[in-house]
């Protein structure tokens, strides 16, 4: 790798550091909880458990689920490969003195598949039910946010899972 391109890596880490330790400092008690349940709604157990109650209900609720659920398998997993590659520490282990809301799930934090599964659910779930737009965007970013702010995540982190997850909701 040239050294150019070390640079550029080291100046948006960098930057990715500064924004994250900026959000922490904007952390307040009450917002805190709802980033914390916000970041709870985007795991691997809540779409699980959604996807299970949409087939189980059936008729529609499953042909739903049905749709999502391959999507959603194959983002997660995309995302796990990635980490598994890329190694990148989480914050609380790679910033000193940073704390973390949570407890870390695992290691590694590129990229963040709670932003991915997020946005491909939602993509997926807009585009075939032709509407609710609004919803369909404020709910992934909100989750997306939420790693950040709780301390899961650095910005980038969210940013690339964002881009798997809408790049997969629209395939």
């Amino acid at each position: 790798m040239s050294a150019l391109v070390r640079r550029q890596f080291r100046h948006v880490a960098r930057i990715d550091r500064a924004l994250l330790q900026w959000i922490a400092r904007g952390r307040h008690p009450i917002l805190d909880p709802l980033m914390r349940a916000m970041t709870k709604a985007g795991d691997w157990q809540s779409w699980t458990a959604l996807l299970a109650t949409g087939i189980v209900v059936g008729g529609s609720y499953r042909a739903l689920a049905l749709g999502v659920a391959p999507k959603l398998i194959g983002v997660f997993s995309v995302c796990r490969v990635i980490k598994h590659f890329s190694r990148r520490p989480r914050p609380s282990k790679s910033v000193d003195g940073f704390l973390t809301l949570l407890t870390d799930p695992d290691p590694y934090s590129f990229p963040s598949a709670h932003a991915a599964c997020a946005w491909t659910v939602c993509i997926t779930l807009g585009t075939m039910l032709g509407g609710g737009w609004a919803f369909w965007i404020a709910y992934p970013t909100l989750i997306s946010y939420s790693r950040v702010h709780v301390g899961a995540h650095y910005p980038l982190d969210v940013v690339i899972g964002t881009a798997i997850g809408v790049a997969v909701g629209l395939s």
